[in-house]
């Protein structure tokens, strides 16, 4: 029998009834010869929470129960942010449950005291703890001895998130989270000959701004593939706020100008896959965005780099084998996987 693994997405953003968006690394466990089980957020009147923010939404009393009474048998229980652990690991010691429960991606605990208190309470309690960045693994670990955190990279789909002919129109910026800096991309675009279209629900429409509306992964995708640029304006955080529009403006071949913020500084690699700015520099990022418009060989030139440095570093199966040694040095495997 293969090893059973239980994902726990946190609160994806969904329209009642819809299908959830991809998590198709699911399927890249199975191929590293687990098999692997996604167990969503439930809606009301299962989940009390349903419809709050993540923070209580994924703490989902119905998913708990369900994995402490009927997965009593798998070998690790992934939750994918901290709140979808916090019940389990409340409960596990109570009930004998015996499978691995690990936290992949933390919060900020900087800024929401009751998130803090949670962060401490799980992270003390979990068999492992993955952050996607170097520099948030190394405050965890200060900020909370004891804590099993390791640095594990991030992944994106590199089979759905794909370039496409031609070279964009517009200069692209997505995300809707504390990090990112829209202030300073909004000035350091202004006057430009360029469109400038925005996913998020952070900046009001205003003239010669597109606020694009939230879709499903295909309309994201087709927002990707045709963009001219893509920039990532992020406040100097330690969370790794903006990886996942970083990941995927990678995977899809685009030239990315970013901030040098600390939480997916692992990941930029200046003048190779993307050019990097300081954060909150004004000046700096209008003159990287001018040169990615008046270079078309370099915009070529960083979005293949982008591009392969995905397939090589960034792919879901790169990162279900990573997760699969550190699961190898928590736990030996109850059969050969």
């Amino acid at each position: 029998m293969k090893p059973h693994i239980v994902l726990l997405p946190s609160n994806r953003l969904q329209k009642s009834g819809a299908p959830p968006p991809r998590f198709g690394i699911a399927e890249a466990f199975e191929r590293q010869g687990f098999s692997a089980e996604v167990l969503d957020v439930n809606e009301s009147p299962r989940n009390p929470f349903a419809g709050c923010v993540s923070l209580f939404a994924s703490v989902d009393p119905w998913r708990a129960a369900k994995i402490l009474f009927g997965r009593r048998k798998a070998y690790a229980v992934v939750s994918y942010y901290q709140s979808g652990a916090l019940l389990i690991l409340a409960l596990r010691r109570l009930l004998g449950f015996k499978p691995l429960v690990v936290i992949v991606d933390v919060g900020d605990d900087s800024n929401w005291p009751l998130r803090a208190r949670i962060v401490a309470f799980c992270l003390k309690r979990a068999d492992a703890v993955f952050s996607f960045a170097s520099d948030q693994t190394a405050y965890l670990a200060r900020r909370y001895p004891g804590a099993r955190v390791q640095f594990l990279p991030q992944q994106i789909d590199t089979a759905f998130f794909t370039p496409a002919e031609g070279d964009g129109s517009y200069i692209l910026s997505v995300g809707n989270d504390l990090s990112r800096d829209y202030d300073t991309l909004l000035e350091a675009v202004r006057d430009l000959d360029v469109p400038l279209k925005l996913r998020t629900d952070c900046v009001p429409p205003r003239p010669g701004l597109t606020i694009a509306p939230r879709g499903d992964d295909e309309a994201l995708r087709a927002l990707y593939r045709a963009a001219k640029i893509v920039g990532l304006p992020l406040h100097d955080m330690r969370h790794p706020g903006g990886i996942s529009s970083l990941f995927e403006a990678f995977a899809c071949g685009k030239a990315v100008v970013a901030s040098d913020a600390r939480g997916i500084r692992d990941y930029l690699q200046h003048e190779e896959n993307c050019l990097v700015v300081p954060s909150g520099d004004v000046a700096a990022l209008r003159a990287a965005v001018l040169r990615l418009l008046q270079d078309e060989g370099l915009r070529l030139r960083l979005g293949k780099a982008a591009r392969r440095y995905a397939e090589t570093e960034l792919s879901q199966d790169r990162y279900a084998a990573r997760l699969k040694n550190a699961f190898a040095a928590l736990r030996p495997f109850p059969t050969i996987v």
